[in-house]
C-alpha cells in the first residue's frame, strides 16, 4: 500500500476522535454555579484529543525519538484529570488559579523587560503581547488579585496525584519511562543518541549518533489507548455510565480494512 493510502487513512482517525470528543462534551451539562468544573474537564479532554490527533497525524513522530514526547504529555493530562475528578469543584479551581498565576508571573516579567528595552520595534511588539496577556487574565480574574504560586499546581507531585487517584501503575509504567525522553536523561540519550566507538582501544568512549528509525505504528495505537483511558475515565466519573470509548480497537479495525491483513500500515 502506498504512502498516499496512509495519508488518506489519517484524516478518518482525526474525524473519529473529534466525534468522540464532541459527543462527550455535548452530553456533559455544566453547573453554572461552578463553571470551572465544566471548563477544566472539557478543556483537558480537548487537550488529550489534540495530542492524540497531532501524534497520529505525523508518522515521522512514530519513533523512540519523538513519540514519548507526545505520550508522556498524554500521561500527564490523564493523571491531572484523574486527580481533579476526585474533588472536581476544589481541584478545578486549583488548576485554574495556578494557571492564572503562571500567566501573571509571565506578565510581570515582560513588563520588567519593557522597562529596559531600547529597540522601538521590539518594544512595540512586546507592548502588544503584554496588553493581550493582561486582557486574557483580567477576563477571568483581575491580574492584581491573582496569587502566584511557583510550586506544583495541585500542591502534590505527580506520583502523589496518581497514587491518590489509584492509577499508580499508569504512573510507573507510562509516565515515568517516557519521562526519560522528555528530560533527555542518560537512560534515553545513551540508547537513542549514543553508540559504542567500535574500537577496542576506545571501548570506554561512546560516539554521538542520530539513528534513522522507521516509523512504528505501535506508537500511534498507544496514543489511541491513552486517549481511550481518558475518555473512559470521563464516562465513568462524569457521565456515570459504562466506558464506551474504543478508538484503539476502531483504529486496528480500520488498519485491517484499509491495508488488508497486515497488523499495521506500511512503514
Amino acid at each position: 500500500m502506498s504512502n498516499q493510502a496512509l495519508f488518506d487513512f489519517i484524516p478518518s482517525v482525526e474525524g473519529r476522535i473529534r466525534h468522540e470528543l464532541r459527543s462527550r462534551c455535548e452530553t456533559f451539562t455544566p453547573d453554572f454555579k461552578n463553571p470551572e468544573v465544566f471548563c477544566v474537564i472539557t478543556a483537558l479532554l480537548a487537550r488529550q484529543a489534540t495530542l492524540a490527533i497531532d501524534h497520529i497525524s505525523s508518522p515521522i513522530t512514530w519513533t523512540a525519538h519523538s513519540a514519548p514526547l507526545f505520550l508522556r504529555a498524554m500521561a500527564d493530562v490523564h493523571i491531572s484529570l484523574a486527580w481533579i475528578l476526585l474533588n472536581p469543584e476544589t481541584h478545578a479551581q486549583l488548576y485554574i488559579e495556578y494557571g492564572l498565576g503562571q500567566a501573571t508571573l509571565e506578565l510581570e516579567r515582560r513588563k520588567k523587560q519593557l522597562e529596559v528595552e531600547e529597540d522601538d520595534e521590539l518594544r512595540e511588539n512586546q507592548e502588544q503581547v503584554v496588553q493581550t496577556l493582561e486582557k486574557w487574565i483580567d477576563a477571568q480574574k483581575w491580574h492584581f488579585l491573582v496569587t502566584v504560586d511557583v510550586g506544583a499546581w495541585s500542591g502534590k507531585n505527580t506520583r502523589q496525584m496518581a497514587d491518590e487517584a489509584k492509577i499508580l501503575d499508569f504512573y510507573n509504567y507510562v509516565y515515568t519511562p517516557f519521562s526519560s525522553c522528555v528530560h533527555s536523561t542518560w537512560f534515553h540519550v545513551a540508547r537513542c543518541n549514543s553508540e559504542p566507538s567500535g574500537s577496542p582501544f576506545t571501548m570506554l568512549l561512546r560516539k554521538p549518533n542520530i539513528p534513522v528509525l522507521q516509523p512504528d505504528a505501535k506508537y500511534m495505537t498507544l496514543a489511541a489507548k491513552y486517549l481511550d483511558k481518558t475518555f473512559n475515565l470521563f464516562d465513568e466519573k462524569v457521565l456515570n455510565r459504562e466506558p464506551v470509548s474504543e478508538i484503539q480497537v476502531w483504529i486496528r479495525g480500520e488498519i485491517k480494512r484499509c491495508f488488508g491483513d497486515k497488523s499495521e500500515p506500511p512503514q
